[in-house]
């Protein structure tokens, strides 16, 4: 029968020879396929076109023998691990994540359990490296996984049922204050390292306090600044009597009509040329850029948890007093006759740099606040300071080079001006004298007025164009020194 037509076909569950891999789509549900091209596909007449088989050849995967189809199988069996397969029959106590990741860190540890409990209880960094006490500690079994296989051994249950997880994890559950000694020999592991990371934290911020406290140079700069501030603002505001020092970040701000320079710009000019002695003021500061990186609420949290470690350390040594086993106490007792000076001289440190920073605090008038804060606005406001100083720097090399080069220019201006001033004198000068030689070339002298003159200038000017006197050609000039030489013979040769 055809179904409605609102129903939908049911599809059949296709059972494969082999196992296949695994497609990780995201599948529509039945009403969402509803009013879909989905909803139109036959899938199913496909399998009489394309041959399944030979895809299952293509792709298996494992064992080419056929799947189980007992529904018995959990989910850890299908998984297809290896190790799972060789023993379905195991049962396992614990959660399906949890004992996968016990699985997991047994792979990491590579030691049997008794081995494993063996250096534990002889606190054995050697063998059982501090890696592996991290490892075992996030295995460690909690109250209701240990009330589990207490009840299972009280029910006279075969403990070879389990997996080797659970046996691993059952056995640490009868293990002696196992949480208690991974604890210690995690803290004896860390304990030279978490000093060498806290001293120089701890002496950075008392350092940092102590050149706060006692620096000259930084209390004239907040002087000068407080000067300039009340200048601009006392007027609208009122006079001030100090400032927060998150106020430094705001000379920036403050802009020069021009806005080419900010209030800092000014100030640092201005001790650079009245006050220079202060402008290296940061010499006078230590470790301020250290402790802006340190917070002191996590150091002394460092310091108190290295006490109690300590303290649960002695505890572990005080019971280990009476066991016959020396060499588990001698553990003990180097390392407390080692560490415990230091931490005493360190617990001294860190108070001595905590009651530092509170004074500090107190004396620039600020609110309790933490140490990376607090110094981070010295070491951002030294950093500026720098910066804009250098900034000033350039701006005057910039302002010289350019007062130089208008120097250079009006220099050039000037004898460009001079020169064109001489040139000028000398045109005119030459003009002068042209000028006047054409002035005595017009009449000519009475010695060189002879017999037909005129005639030869008529002459003259019917065979070529006049001109200047000034640009009589050579051979006008030839000819008139060839007719003065004529006139001249003819005059001696009348007088003869």
């Amino acid at each position: 029968m055809a179904p409605p037509g609102d129903a939908m076909t049911i599809k059949r569950k296709i059972q494969t020879k082999y196992k296949l891999p695994t497609l990780n789509w995201i599948v529509l549900k039945p009403n969402q396929v509803k009013g879909t091209i989905f909803n139109e596909l036959d899938d199913d007449k496909l399998h009489s076109i394309i041959d399944f088989n030979e895809f299952e050849e293509a792709f298996k995967i494992g064992s080419s023998l056929p799947v189980s189809n007992s529904e018995d199988v959990d989910g850890l069996i299908g998984m297809g691990s290896k190790r799972f397969n060789k023993r379905p029959e195991l049962q396992s106590l614990l959660e399906h994540n949890r004992l996968r990741n016990i699985a997991i860190c047994r792979r990491k540890l590579e030691m049997p359990v008794e081995e494993v409990i063996r250096a534990v209880n002889a606190l054995d960094l050697k063998t059982f490296s501090l890696e592996n006490v991290e490892i075992l500690q996030r295995m460690l079994p909690t109250e209701q996984e240990a009330k589990a296989y207490r009840d299972y051994v009280s029910s006279k249950k075969n403990l070879e049922l389990l997996t080797e997880e659970d046996r691993f994890i059952h056995r640490l559950s009868y293990t002696e204050r196992l949480a208690t000694k991974l604890h210690v020999m995690y803290y004896i592991g860390n304990f030279f390292d978490q000093l060498h990371l806290i001293t120089p934290q701890i002496q950075a911020i008392l350092s940092a306090s102590r050149s706060l406290l006692a620096s000259k140079k930084l209390r004239a700069l907040l002087e000068i600044v407080l000067a300039f501030g009340n200048y601009l603002n006392s007027g609208k505001r009122g006079p001030a009597y100090g400032f927060k020092l998150q106020s430094l970040d705001s000379l920036m701000d403050a802009k020069s009509a021009d806005r080419r320079f900010c209030l800092l710009h000014f100030i640092v000019d201005t001790i650079n040329k009245k006050m220079p002695e202060l402008s290296n003021f940061n010499s006078e500061l230590h470790f301020i850029e250290k402790a802006a990186t340190v917070s002191l609420e996590n150091v002394m949290t460092d310091v108190a948890e290295l006490s109690k470690g300590m303290e649960l350390t002695r505890k572990e040594f005080e019971l280990r007093k009476d066991l016959k086993d020396n060499k588990q106490n001698t553990v003990l007792k180097d390392f407390l006759g080692n560490a415990e000076e230091k931490l005493r001289r360190l617990r001294i440190e860190a108070k001595a740099s905590q009651d530092a920073f509170v004074e500090c605090v107190e004396y620039f008038g600020e609110s309790q606040t933490d140490a990376h804060a607090f110094f981070g606005l010295f070491a951002r406001f030294t950093k500026t300071y720098k910066s804009v100083e250098q900034e000033n720097e350039q701006r005057k090399r910039l302002q010289l080079a350019a007062n130089v080069q208008i120097d250079a220019k009006t220099s050039q201006a000037s004898r460009n001006g001079n020169n064109a001033r001489r040139q000028q004198e000398a045109v005119i000068t030459e003009l002068r004298s042209r000028t006047q030689k054409v002035q005595e070339k017009k009449l000519l002298p009475a010695d060189e007025v002879y017999h037909g003159a005129l005639e030869d200038i008529l002459l003259g000017l019917k065979s070529e164009p006049y001109r200047r006197a000034d640009a009589v050609r050579r051979s006008q000039r030839r000819r008139n020194t060839s007719n003065r030489l004529s006139r001249n013979l003819e005059d001696l040769d009348t007088s003869f």
